[in-house]
């Protein structure tokens, strides 16, 4: 076994600055957000009741933290079943995100408890004579819709928990039987998780726009799961190191593999959201197919609408600019040009369902994000970091005692 540093260099420690920062974000974050209750926004020309725009915002700072969490799981579970070593050193980073399961959880039952007719109002309210969301209405309503997530994030919890506590478990005895029961877990997991992440795309993000379908949505979703969770596994790496955590058991050469990962999953973002979806969908020209993208480029009279600039910025975001600023090896096994561009990214989760969510909004009206968004992100950006960091005292920064360690820690490319 190669030499690990003092055990101090692995037992994190939640600093008083880490923690002010986290209770300052969730101080604002809450202060903005409560705001909003006091100071309903009503929309083009005051069209709206009662308060849309809260549980909007609400709902996308759920999806830009739900598939950094979700994401991580499924990166330990990928682990386990593929007997990667690279990942020994930072799989315990992406494990401690279970916990923030709870958090969404929470979020989850307070924008399905009160505001699912706000944020799903397109079939929640539908009237009797929209044939359409009538024939969907076995998958479209509201007890299954809130059920069946409930259920899911459950799952999500005991997958995701078992992956923790049998890890952390075999750093105190140092069995290699976990190891094999690690991978028959991460396996049932992988089944659930290809069901459940479709599921959810389909609840959560395609049906604000009932009328509309895309048989690869949930593979779209899914691009953003990998970059999202890429993008905080290289932020908390380079922080950590920062900090003087890990020394020699985390090296240019392991982050060398999170850059590869970020910079080829931009590509493939951009050849599932545009070369699969987008274009097959110009070229079909089915009018149950492009009514999505219509509302995001034109107007009624075929001009162009303000959603187009976004559309494009969208592309510019997700995948030109990390296509080349990682495009060099160097850029790849930097810490800090990494968590830079890592940071891009995770905008670009913003931006993304931002561009998903808010057309439907205010009847396509252009909306732009504003203090209420910012607020709701800044409070679940507080919830994350104070809770990620909390995990992380729980047990060592890294699995000491896994048989994959002494390769992990001599990996060079």
């Amino acid at each position: 076994m190669a030499s690990l540093p003092d055990i101090s260099k692995l037992e994190f420690k939640f600093s008083p600055k880490l923690r002010n920062i986290a209770l300052g974000l969730i101080i604002i974050g809450l202060i903005l957000t409560i705001l909003q209750i006091f100071f309903p926004w009503h929309g083009h020309e005051g069209k709206h009741h009662g308060n849309p725009r809260l549980f909007y915002s609400l709902h996308l700072a759920f999806l830009v933290f739900l598939p950094i969490t979700i994401g991580s799981i499924f990166f330990v579970a990928m682990h386990h079943l593929s007997g990667a070593a690279w990942s020994v050193t930072i799989r315990r980073i992406a494990e401690a995100h279970v916990w923030f399961l709870v958090v969404l959880f929470i979020s989850m039952i307070v924008i399905l408890g009160f505001g699912i007719g706000e944020v799903f109002h397109h079939w929640v309210h539908a009237p009797e004579t929209d044939e359409l969301i009538k024939h969907k209405s076995g998958w479209l309503n509201t007890k299954f819709f809130i059920t069946r997530n409930i259920l899911i994030f459950i799952v999500w919890f005991i997958f995701g928990w078992y992956l923790w506590k049998l890890s952390v478990k075999q750093d105190e005895d140092g069995k290699f039987e976990h190891t094999p029961k690690l991978a028959k877990i991460s396996a049932g997991f992988a089944v659930v998780f290809g069901l459940t992440i479709s599921s959810t795309s389909w609840d959560f993000s395609m049906s604000v726009e009932p009328h509309w379908f895309s048989t690869i949505w949930a593979v779209y979703i899914f691009a953003g799961v990998l970059l999202s969770s890429f993008a905080v596994l290289a932020i908390w790496s380079y922080f950590l190191k920062k900090e003087g955590y890990f020394e020699n058991t985390l090296t240019e050469d392991h982050i060398h593999d999170i850059g590869k990962y970020l910079w080829g999953t931009s590509i493939f973002w951009a050849y599932i959201g545009i070369a699969s979806q987008f274009l097959l969908i110009w070229y079909g020209h089915i009018p149950e197919e492009t009514i999505f993208y219509h509302s995001r480029i034109y107007n009624e009279d075929l001009t162009h609408n303000p959603w187009a600039i976004i559309s494009l910025l969208l592309i510019v975001i997700r995948f030109i600019l990390p296509f080349f600023l990682l495009i060099k090896r160097d850029y790849k096994r930097n810490f800090q040009w990494l968590a830079i561009v890592a940071g891009l990214i995770l905008f670009g989760q913003i931006w993304d369902m931002y561009w998903v969510l808010y057309p439907t909004l205010d009847h396509g009206h252009f909306v732009f994000l504003s203090w209420q968004e910012l607020g709701t992100l800044l409070l679940f950006s507080g919830l994350y970091i104070f809770t990620i960091a909390t995990a992380l005292t729980k047990s060592k920064l890294i699995p000491i005692k896994d048989p994959r360690l002494e390769e992990c820690l001599h990996i060079h490319h």
